[in-house]
């Protein structure tokens, strides 16, 4: 091999050392680089995770508050720690008013990793309000507004146009109002000068209502804030299913001997001696031998004096087609049932029974009896009738029970607590009327509520005052106070006057077999991390 030859293969070498040493080295940077990439991502992926962990702690810390708030919920309980296999937590709660609240909740995961989420919802009782769902238009006024000196006093929802009309007030509140405008007359009233309320109202065109965060009271209105946002609520369903369940229970109870229900605790009231439900015509009340009782039905289709309708022939209630029983029944203008002497709380007195009866159990009645002579009705418990009601007279009441229909109610005359106890406060009595269809308020009132404050009208003797639960309308006549809560699809005010009035202590002594009785209404709103 000449030298020139061998110069130029020493230069192959010489450049091949060189590449074979730069691939070298560019694969040890990529080794590098990749080992620290995959480094650097496990470090992430590790970061990520705790705070997943954070994040998940947190989330059930919210989770686990929400699904345990009520409405007796406060700030005062607050903050509540727990733990999850994730990391500990601690939720914190913000009364934001007009039923609106906020919780926080700081979740730890097991590296001391911390996140933070945010719940902001509504939280209402059903029956601390007013309430008219179902929509588009879910109240009725007729002439574009509620009618003369109407007055909303307390929490009230609807769907529609609120238009409060001259000489017309809303006080109180929060008031809300899905799929509508709030307007307001010239002498109309959205709360008061003294006492600014809280609205909530998704339309676009309401120029007398400040906007989001303000405060105005110009115009009639007197407003802490107009939030945009409101809660899609609906009227809780009453179904033949449901139906048919207060209507056993009320056969149950035609023959516990029990005022109301056994867990009530009210004592005896002896409707049977053997269980059987044919006793309690024939079973005497304590010490006569001349009286007998009647049932609520004058020709009854069965012996449960609580159910009235048909039971077949497995003993079982036969329910009609919802809304559709035919077996009518008419409270007023004849008594039935037995009562005995009753001290109320408030220092009123009410005698026995009628002439004959000797009934000498102090403070018991049956779950269902009417005192045509003093027009008064004796209610506990659940009393269901399979078709229609009418109340045909002004009467009050003593005790704490519920009548189901299975078809309209008609009230043709007023309806109240007996005694000074005209709102039910004192000794904690509440009448509650259920019916799928509609409800007909037939008497007109000589109550003018205008120019009245909400104090002045709170202390007014009401018209009517319970609980009324109607999934049609309710149609109210001229000039009724009704006090506590009607819940409808829709609230029919075409006559003047009409006055709504929420009881705040109502949630506290609600008869039983109302629906929605058993849980509050959560509507979640914005929610946050971070």
């Amino acid at each position: 091999m000449n030298a020139k030859m061998r110069r130029m293969l020493s230069d192959e070498s010489g450049v091949a050392l060189v590449t074979v040493i730069g691939i070298m080295a560019v694969l040890t940077i990529l080794s590098v680089g990749s080992f620290m990439l995959a480094q650097q991502t496990l470090f992430e992926s590790k970061k990520v995770e705790d705070q997943s962990r954070a994040f998940r702690a947190a989330s059930g810390g919210l989770d686990t508050v929400l699904t345990s708030f009520s409405d007796e919920s406060t700030a005062t309980d607050f903050p509540i720690p727990g733990s999850t296999p994730d990391g500990s937590y601690t939720v914190t709660l913000e009364d934001l008013g007009g039923s609106e609240y906020r919780l926080t909740s700081t979740g730890i995961g097991v590296d001391g990793s911390q996140e933070v989420v945010r719940q902001q919802f509504y939280y209402m009782n059903l029956w601390k309000m007013n309430f008219a769902g179902t929509g588009p238009q879910s109240l009725i006024s007729g002439s574009g507004g509620l009618a003369g000196t109407s007055n909303i006093i307390g929490p009230f929802y609807m769907k529609g146009n609120l238009a409060i009309a001259n000489n017309m007030s809303c006080l109180e509140g929060p008031f809300f109002v899905k799929g509508g405008n709030i307007t307001v007359g010239s002498s109309g009233s959205l709360g008061t000068s003294s006492k600014y309320v809280k609205v909530y109202c998704d339309g676009t065109g309401n120029p007398a209502v400040p906007e989001n965060g303000a405060k105005g009271g110009a115009g009639g209105v007197f407003v802490t804030s107009v939030s945009r946002s409101v809660p899609d609520i609906t009227l809780p369903t009453v179904d033949r299913d449901q139906m048919v369940t207060w209507a056993t229970k009320a056969q149950a109870e035609s023959i516990d001997n029990m005022m109301g229900s056994p867990d009530k605790n009210l004592g005896a009231n002896l409707e049977t001696t053997d269980g059987q439900p044919s006793d309690y015509t024939v079973m005497k009340p304590p010490s006569t031998t001349t009286w007998t009782r009647e049932r609520a039905q004058s020709t009854p289709t069965n012996a449960n004096y609580k159910f009235i309708g048909t039971v077949g022939s497995d003993n079982l209630p036969q329910v009609s087609a919802l809304g559709a029983g035919t077996t009518a029944l008419t409270i007023g203008g004849r008594s039935f049932g037995a009562w005995g002497s009753v001290t109320t709380t408030d220092g009123v007195s009410l005698p026995a029974g009628p002439t004959g009866a000797n009934y000498t159990l102090s403070n018991k009645h049956d779950d269902f009896a009417y005192d045509d002579e003093n027009n008064r009705l004796y209610i506990s418990g659940t009393v269901f009738v399979d078709g229609p009601v009418t109340f045909s007279e002004d009467f009050t009441y003593v005790g704490n029970g519920s009548i189901i229909a299975n078809g309209p109610i008609y009230i043709n005359g007023t309806m109240r607590p007996y005694g000074t106890n005209t709102q039910g406060e004192d000794n904690q009595w509440a009448l509650g009327l259920v019916t799928p269809g509609d409800v007909y308020v037939n008497f007109s009132s000589n109550n003018n509520y205008a120019n009245k404050t909400a104090d002045e009208i709170r202390a007014t003797t009401p018209d009517m005052a319970g609980a009324f639960f109607a999934q049609g309308t309710v149609h109210f006549s001229n000039n009724p106070l009704v006090r506590g809560s009607v819940i409808a699809g829709k609230i029919d005010s075409g006559g003047p006057n009409m006055c709504l009035v929420t009881n705040p202590l109502l949630p506290t002594y609600l008869p039983e077999s109302l629906p929605g009785i058993d849980r509050g209404l959560l509507m979640p709103g914005l929610w946050t991390r971070g």
